[in-house]
């Protein structure tokens, strides 16, 4: 009989980190919204271990295909989660490699509805804020907007203060769920201003079947007074103009769209403005100033 003694399995320490534990759900519309999960695998003395096997299994969503399947040099794996329905999840991970005994680890998950989050804050801390025309609430609310839409928000009078002007909003969560934030600015009847705010968005109309204009990020943005600027996340330029200065030309021009621009023309006094640039979905599109249609 052989005296050759068999050597036992080695631990496997697996450490799991999940980047976003909570995400909004993929629409068929655009990239899907995702969480990366961090699996980093160490033996007993904490060195790390490579050429570990990974699996992955899940009940409600999809473990991207280009997640790792074994640990790195580093003793690390990285896999990409999405889920088109919403709910709570659990992503199961299982690792492998001979000499060690099989290891087990779990991913929390919550994916929630895609909604976009809307902040509107008033400079004063008073005056009531109404959404299509509903009062929602006074001097700050946060609200989340589900349903693609054109949301147009105005404010109650303050006696002393000239009413902020109407923005109209151009809403939709199929594409977008970058945070939109609304300042309502009061100004005192008697003060005359030196600059107000120009707020142009930049957008563009695609079939998602919902006729609801997308933010275009990093769009630039030229104004006839010389000012430059590059839409955010939202589709968001924002500039300073001097007030009372009258009539001001803007023009968008597309990132992706060579040689495509949207121009409009607004009339600047002493209140902030709001302007949308939309591309439309022949590329035609509208400029819509205030509230018109």
């Amino acid at each position: 009989m052989s005296s050759e003694k068999r050597e036992e399995p080695r631990q496997l320490n697996v450490s799991v980190k999940v980047l976003n534990p909570q995400i909004f759900q993929a629409t068929k519309f655009v990239d899907p919204r995702f969480t990366n999960i961090v699996i980093v695998a160490m033996d007993e003395t904490g060195h790390p271990v490579e050429g570990c096997k990974v699996n992955y299994s899940c009940e409600l969503g999809v473990v991207d295909t280009n997640s790792y399947r074994e640990t790195d040099k580093n003793g690390l794996a990285l896999a990409t989660y999405y889920s088109f329905r919403v709910g709570k999840d659990v992503l199961k991970i299982s690792l492998e490699k001979p000499g060690f005994l099989p290891t087990f680890a779990e991913a929390p998950v919550e994916v929630v509805e895609t909604a976009t989050p809307l902040k509107v804050v008033n400079n004063i801390g008073k005056g009531g804020i109404l959404l299509n025309g509903e009062r929602i609430g006074e001097g700050s609310v946060e609200k989340v907007v589900k349903q693609p839409g054109i949301y147009v928000i105005s404010w109650e009078n303050v006696e002393g203060y000239e009413t902020p002007e109407p923005v109209k909003l151009y809403i939709n969560p199929n594409f977008s769920v970058e945070p939109i934030t609304v300042e309502g600015k009061y100004v005192a009847k008697e003060e005359k201003r030196e600059y107000v705010e120009l707020t142009v968005h930049v957008c563009i109309t695609l079939d998602d079947h919902s006729g609801i204009p997308n933010p275009v990020p990093d769009a630039q943005v030229f104004l006839s007074d010389g000012q430059t600027g590059i839409t955010d996340k939202s589709g968001f330029a924002r500039f300073k103009v001097k007030a009372n200065s009258g009539l001001l030309k803007i023009k968008a021009k597309h990132p992706q769209l060579y040689e495509c621009y949207q121009e409009a023309e607004i009339n600047i006094g002493n209140k902030d403005r709001h302007i949308n640039l939309d591309f439309g979905i022949f590329f035609g599109g509208e400029a819509v100033v205030g509230l018109e249609i």
